[in-house]
């Protein structure tokens, strides 16, 4: 018997519910793990801020001080605290910086485009790198080649991104003079950030890659296509990409999360604005509610693209796709899958 429109509502209700209850708890968990530890730490962040603004000799009145907590919610039990800044966030007003008086929305929006553009171009580079190395491997003919070839990206890993960094200042920017050094007003000034980025990123993304197209190289459909006569271009495009592509999409999500907020350090090292400029300086000056607010548009990001990651499974294999009236392994090719690429990487 044909399925009812009623069967298919049914089975994908069943299919995304539980996916959105999971986006829903990390989005929750994040924010109140972070506002424990925020909180649990030992002094007051209003006097820190006052301090790092006017010296350690500075002097306030307690009824100006329990203002200004109360300015920037502060104020009351921490039950109390963690309920009003809760509910603001979901009214989406993430509180005033302490350090600034600035809204932290405002903040945020300011730097975010700053750190997508480092963190787009460093994703491109680097998958793009590590799909052409994995080509170029599954095409040669010399096995010392293919040897040589697999064990180039792993050192992106192993190359610590301030020391990389300072590599490419010195030589592209001080020596050759192509790149600006510092800022994020130049449109060129993206490019050796996302170059220090790419590194890490695309290593952790060939190795990931790689593995599944060596697996793919087993499969009895390349046997098949060899014996056909398809030549190794066309039967790495057809059939062996396609086929890596399950844990690859995985590890892409993962790698947009890091990229979310890893810039810390590059955006030190070169004096950009951005997500994670403004964490580190939110840290120092013991910002607690641009931490928080920055927290949390991180921790949505990553359970953005995570739920997409999900749901792009069903387009990639459609063995992973949800059939009707069944439950049990709905999903079970690309939990494996997701299982896999944590592993590798």
């Amino acid at each position: 018997m044909a399925p009812t429109p009623r069967d298919r509502l049914a089975t994908i209700v069943r299919y995304l519910a539980p996916k959105l209850v999971q986006f829903a708890f990390v989005i929750w968990a994040t924010y109140t793990v972070t506002f424990l530890l925020i909180h649990f730490l030992p002094g007051d962040p209003v006097l820190a801020a006052l301090s790092l603004k006017g010296g350690d000799a500075t002097t306030t009145d307690p009824a100006e001080l329990a203002a200004l907590r109360a300015q920037y919610g502060l104020d009351g039990s921490l039950w109390q605290q963690y309920l009003g800044h809760f509910v603001s966030a979901l009214r989406g007003d993430l509180g005033v910086s302490i350090a600034t008086g600035q809204p932290v929305t405002d903040m945020v929006a300011r730097a975010l485009p700053n750190t997508a553009a480092v963190a787009v171009l460093a994703l491109l580079l680097g998958v793009v790198t590590a799909v052409i190395i994995t080509f170029l491997a599954f095409v040669s003919p010399w096995r010392w080649l293919r040897q040589t070839l697999l064990q180039i990206p792993p050192l992106g890993v192993a190359t610590p991104a301030f020391l990389s960094g300072l590599v490419l200042v010195s030589v592209f920017s001080f020596g050759l003079g192509w790149f600006p050094s510092s800022g994020s007003r130049n449109p060129l000034g993206v490019v050796l950030p996302a170059i220090t980025l790419a590194l890490p990123v695309g290593a952790i993304f060939f190795q990931v890659f790689s593995a599944a197209v060596l697996e793919a190289m087993t499969g009895p459909y390349v046997f098949t296509a060899v014996a056909k006569g398809l030549s190794t271009r066309t039967i790495f495009l057809r059939h062996v990409l396609r086929n890596s592509l399950l844990p690859s999409v995985t590890i892409l999500g993962l790698l947009i999360g890091y990229l979310a907020g890893g810039t810390a350090v590059v955006e030190t090292v070169f004096s950009r604005d951005g997500i994670g400029r403004i964490t580190v300086d939110a840290v120092l000056a013991r910002d607690t509610n641009v931490i928080q607010g920055v927290v949390i548009i991180v921790a949505l990001v990553y359970s953005v693209v995570n739920l997409l990651v999900d749901l792009s499974y069903g387009l990639i294999d459609p063995r992973t796709r949800p059939t009707l009236g069944g439950r049990r392994g709905l999903s079970t090719r690309a939990t494996a899958a997701r299982e896999k690429a944590v592993v590798e990487s």
